[in-house]
């Protein structure tokens, strides 16, 4: 009894973990679809990661009422239907990992429409250029092309007065660093889930020989 109380105890932990991974997951591609203007790679980068969190959700259902009832059949059902999404979540991760760089550039796309605002509206671009201290689209000669002065958000401390204030580096090349560094993140948290899927796919194994064994004992 107290070895199948320890072993549904892990269960807990291990379902919570991957229950908090899940969600994070879940966000960040709802983040991505909600506040960008992604196209098709974009879109299909974000619903990967969604896609594996919903998973996660969907199966672990069969895996807590069977911890709950001692119920061999749901967490059999859990068992075949973890191998079966672990498999699938480790395409989309693998395709995720391997396209980073893809994503990351479409993602970066959004900039390119910004900079075509800002050539109509002057200031579209200010929020890119205070947050990660760049100036014009590749380069501050973005602006004498357009025929016009790097506005201040494009000097050191918004300081006009000194000529090497003048931040050299483009916003497009730092969006998409921005962007390939949070995916890789991500991708990483997306392993460490399909990890801990793993070890909680052993962890129920456990539970059901656990089961079994107590059942045989009370016909005797």
């Amino acid at each position: 009894m107290a070895s199948k109380s320890a072993v549904k105890r892990f269960i807990y932990i291990f379902d919570i973990l991957c229950i908090l991974l899940a969600s994070v997951l879940i966000g960040f591609g709802a983040y991505v679809i909600c506040t960008n203007e992604t196209n098709e790679i974009g879109t299909m980068g974000a619903y990967g990661y969604i896609a594996i969190g919903v998973a996660t959700f969907v199966v672990f259902i069969f895996l807590n009422v069977g911890a709950m009832r001692d119920n061999v059949c749901c967490t059999v059902t859990f068992i075949v239907l973890m191998v079966l999404i672990i498999f699938a979540q480790g395409v989309v991760a693998f395709f995720m990992i391997a396209g980073r760089e893809s994503v990351a550039s479409n993602l970066a796309n959004e900039l390119d429409a910004t900079w075509e605002k800002e050539l109509k509206n002057h200031g579209a671009m200010s929020i890119y250029e205070n947050w990660f201290d760049c100036c014009g689209r590749a380069s501050p000669q973005d602006y004498i092309v357009a025929g016009r002065l790097p506005p201040p958000t494009c000097f050191v401390g918004h300081d006009i007065s000194l000529a090497e204030n003048l931040i050299e580096s483009g916003c497009r090349i730092k969006f998409e660093d921005y962007w390939l560094e949070l995916l890789g993140i991500f991708n990483i948290l997306a392993c460490v889930l399909i990890g801990l899927e793993l070890i909680l796919s052993f962890i129920a194994c456990c539970l059901c020989v656990s089961i079994r064994n107590e059942r045989r004992r009370s016909y005797y």
